[in-house]
């Protein structure tokens, strides 16, 4: 409803906040009413907004009304998942207490400390295919791979829901959707399928790395999965734009969407290992948490 705009509003006036999502709670019942009438046996509840806050924010303006919808949820007999957007290491304490039947993380997240943390409260985990360089560009052997890689490296099986870390992109091929469910239901039969498999190569992809040290003007890099599909990503670009439309032509600007092979070999070589990230002038600034106006106004006029 506010958009990035919400992150100062964070600042400045707490009560709106919680004014603003205790009313978004009302409406989420009402959704999860009709859902359920519906036909659902699992009701989902989508945030962008909680990995970019810290975990005391999100105590102090947000729990109460995810707690409400999800004790709504199970007081219809039906299951919730809680799936944060991004990098919600810090936060996945504090979205277990809101008391949802299962959480939700993206490959930004590392599964196996996620869970060990929803275990704390018997709480199911799910993820966290990534959805790019697996499931979007990669081949079959990769997808079982990713699969049964993420099998292995958690003992204790309970609770663990294997699955795309968020919503598929477009055109990802039928075959790979395949291969990672053929890795959960015949996980030796797919093992044996992957043996001596090396994986992706992407040796043969160049990228040009800017010449940092003699650019014209401050340089802003926003590197996303697609600020079109990730909202996280979308408030991390916005950011950008923002700045942009401030500075005009004293600036520039430039998204590279992880969807494109190009960019992940980018990502590689300039370090990026979570997304939303920015960098200004060829230094990671801000990973995942996105800058508000003022803070990325006094980095750029640094650079004027």
């Amino acid at each position: 409803l506010r958009g990035s705009e919400i992150f100062t509003d964070m600042l400045m006036d707490e009560d709106y906040v919680r004014e603003l999502v205790g009313f978004c709670a009302e409406v989420a019942i009402k959704m999860s009413e009709m859902y359920i009438e519906a036909g659902m046996d699992i009701i989902a509840v989508v945030d962008p907004l909680v990995s970019q806050i810290a975990p005391e924010s999100f105590d102090a303006m947000l729990a109460e009304s995810f707690t409400a919808v999800f004790d709504y949820i199970r007081s219809r007999d039906r299951f919730s998942s809680f799936f944060v957007c991004g990098n919600a290491t810090p936060q996945l304490d504090v979205m277990c207490k809101t008391n949802p039947d299962s959480i939700a993380v993206d490959e930004n997240v590392d599964f196996k400390y996620g869970k060990s943390v929803s275990d704390q409260y018997n709480i199911a985990i799910s993820g966290n295919i990534p959805l790019t360089v697996v499931m979007l560009h990669g081949e079959p052997n990769d997808n079982r791979k990713c699969v049964i890689d993420l099998l292995d490296s958690i003992e204790d099986k309970r609770n663990m829901i294997v699955s795309p870390g968020c919503d598929m992109p477009y055109d990802v091929p039928l075959e790979n959707t395949i291969a990672c469910a053929q890795a959960v239901k015949s996980t030796e039969q797919a093992r044996e399928m992957i043996v001596g498999y090396e994986g992706m190569d992407l040796s043969d992809i160049e990228v040009e790395i800017p010449d940092y040290d003699h650019l014209e003007r401050p340089f802003i890099e926003v590197f996303t999965l697609d600020s079109v599909q990730c909202a996280a990503c979308t408030y991390m670009m916005a950011a950008a734009t923002r700045a942009k439309e401030k500075y005009g032509d004293q600036i520039d600007i430039i998204e590279y969407k992880y969807t494109v092979k190009e960019n992940m070999v980018r990502c590689q070589k300039m370090g990026i290992t979570n997304l939303p990230t920015m960098v200004i002038n060829g230094e990671i600034k801000h990973v995942s948490i996105i800058p508000d106006n003022e803070e990325l106004s006094q980095e750029i006029e640094a650079l004027l």
